[in-house]
């Protein structure tokens, strides 16, 4: 893992690009942005503690979004190779980042379940996704709070990978 620096404007991602890693905020706010020229579209900002190119840990592959940073920006980049071993390492890793997935899978099924292809736009989609995205930050804001101070720095102490991946998407509800 290395922490990387980018500049206002800068493209760190750029869809549809190759991908084999994923990024932690450190500090600063990116926007991810999907289409190009006129058809682009902003879908999100993202802050520190959030993550995006999660997918990429599991299965490098194109990119599904363009991801532009907003202010200077500081990010931790973990690559596939350094997830995959770090997971060999502590299994138990591998099963809690998969539920992160599984619970991103989950919401962006339940907004596709509530859309009529025929009536609905894309702009109205993707607001359904960012209230499920809020929903889901406050479960965790919630399933955090809920948790000892025992059962905190367990969480905390566990690799940096999964910290990179899970702990900074589940303090700073990126999920």
């Amino acid at each position: 893992m290395q922490k990387t620096l980018f500049n206002a404007g800068d493209v760190i991602l750029r869809e549809g690009e190759e991908g084999n890693s994923a990024f932690l905020i450190t500090a600063g706010s990116v926007e991810v942005v999907v289409g190009e020229d006129k058809k682009a579209k902003t879908i999100a900002t993202l802050n520190e503690g959030d993550v995006f190119g999660e997918m990429s840990l599991l299965e490098p592959g194109p990119r599904s979004a363009t991801i532009k940073a907003v202010t200077a920006t500081e990010c931790t980049v973990t690559s596939y190779d350094d997830f995959m071993a770090s997971i060999q390492e502590d299994p138990e890793q591998a099963i809690k980042f998969m539920k992160t997935l599984v619970l991103r899978l989950r919401q962006m099924n339940e907004v596709l379940g509530q859309m009529d292809p025929q009536r609905r736009r894309m702009r109205d989609m993707f607001r359904d996704w960012q209230k499920s995205n809020e929903a889901a930050k406050a479960a965790e804001e919630q399933r955090w709070a809920s948790m000892t101070p025992e059962e905190k720095e367990l969480e905390m102490n566990n690799s940096e990978a999964y910290r990179a991946m899970s702990l900074g998407a589940y303090r700073n509800g990126m999920f």
